[in-house]
Parts: C-alpha cells; sequence; structure tokens
C-alpha cells in the first residue's frame, strides 16, 4: 500500500510537471489547466501519508541505531572484571545496565504493536531482567559497603550467583542477545554476539 501511494505520488508529480511544460509551450490551450491543478492535489493528497510514513520510517531507525548503541554498552557492562567472581568482596561498586535508549524507544512510539509484537515484547523481558538486576545490584552493593567483614558461605553464594549458568547474569545475558536478534533483524542486519561478551558466556 505504502509503495503503490508514494509511487502515485511520483506519477502524478511528474504528469503535472508534463502538463505545465506543455501548457507553457501551448499557452493558446487553456484545458491544459484542468488536469494540471487536478495531478497537483492528487499528488499533495497522496503525499500527506507518503510524508507520515517516511517520518515514521526515521523514527524508527533512529529507535533501532540507539538500542544497537546501548547494547553494544550493555554487553560490555556485563563484561566487566567487577562481575568475576572472583572480584567479590566488602566494598564492591558495581556498574549498573542502561535502559535509556528501552525507555525512549517506548515513549516516543517508534514501535506499533501491528508491526513490532515480538521485538516490543523481548524489550518488555529485556528492560524487566535489566531492571531487576540493577535491583539486585543495588542492595547487594549496600550489603557489601556495611559491613566490615563477609562468613565464607555467604561469599561463596555471592560468587555462585556470578557464574551460574541459570543465574540472574545468564538471563540478562540471555535476554539480551535475544533483544540483539530482534534488534539487528529489524533493521535488515546480521546479528552477532560481542566478543566480551561471549567470552563472558564461556568462562
Amino acid at each position: 500500500m505504502r509503495t503503490a501511494i508514494r509511487l502515485w505520488t511520483v506519477i502524478a508529480l511528474l504528469a503535472a510537471l508534463a502538463v505545465a511544460v506543455w501548457w507553457w509551450i501551448n499557452p493558446a490551450q487553456d484545458w491544459l489547466q484542468a488536469p494540471s491543478t487536478a495531478l497537483a492535489l492528487i499528488a499533495a493528497v497522496c503525499g500527506i501519508p507518503a510524508d507520515r510514513w517516511a517520518v515514521e520510517a526515521q523514527r524508527r531507525h533512529r529507535a533501532l541505531v540507539s538500542l544497537r548503541q546501548e547494547l553494544d554498552q550493555n554487553a560490555a557492562i556485563l563484561a566487566d572484571p567487577r562481575f568475576r567472581p572472583e572480584s567479590q568482596g566488602i566494598g564492591q561498586v558495581y556498574p549498573r545496565l542502561m535502559l535509556g535508549a528501552v525507555d525512549t524507544a517506548f515513549i516516543s512510539g517508534a514501535f506499533t504493536w501491528r508491526r513490532d509484537r515480538d521485538l516490543l515484547h523481548l524489550l518488555l523481558e529485556w528492560r524487566n531482567a535489566a531492571d531487576d538486576l540493577n535491583r539486585r545490584l543495588d542492595i547487594t552493593e549496600l550489603r557489601l559497603c556495611i559491613v566490615d567483614r563477609l562468613d565464607g558461605d555467604e561469599l561463596s553464594t555471592l560468587r555462585a550467583i556470578m557464574r551460574e549458568p541459570d543465574g540472574y547474569f545468564a538471563l540478562v545475558a540471555r535476554r539480551m542477545q535475544e533483544l540483539r536478534t530482534a534488534v539487528e533483524t529489524a533493521s535488515g542486519r546480521r546479528h552477532f554476539l560481542p566478543v566480551s561478551l561471549r567470552r563472558r558466556q564461556s568462562a
């Protein structure tokens, strides 16, 4: 439908231009005024939805670019050495996952349920998982910063959480890769897993 409307817009504009040139060459042909005006009106009416779709496409493209960049940054955050099991201890401060591009995508309405239902579903799952991990990091960080010592069981549990294949970090990494695949597919690009994240998952 969009292609047809854009095609008709271009055809109407070219036809109006041709008639106007013909009328300019033959000014005595007064009957050319009516078709020239009609073609110009058709082009204008068809151009309204075409322009709106162009704006929506540009907004969607910008949202996808922002999501790709933010996912790259979050992959680097998950690969941060501070999340390694051997790095856990008193006074540890963790980086947080970023969700600005996700929130902006929802607020701007760049994606629609009719066209991007699966992508929006994955965005919601990723946001919930990342936000939950950030809250857990807040609690863990608070605990590590107010105690003078950690007993062996508590430290072992904390280190185990960082490496469990079905733990929170693994879940967040899986949600992020699912979203990355959907974003790259929506962008018409091949998806890939960053080297830093592959190394973390293999570890």
